[in-house]
């Protein structure tokens, strides 16, 4: 799970998952991308 590598045992990504449902609903839909990637 993604989650959890964000932030402290994923409390962060949980927190923004809150946040964003909150602010909008279902219809907003929030993805993480890895951005160490090599271009």
């Amino acid at each position: 799970d993604l989650g959890k590598v964000i932030g402290r045992n994923g409390r962060t990504a949980r927190a923004l998952r809150t946040v964003v449902g909150a602010i909008g609903g279902r219809g907003i839909r929030v993805d993480l991308i890895d951005v160490d990637q090599v271009r």
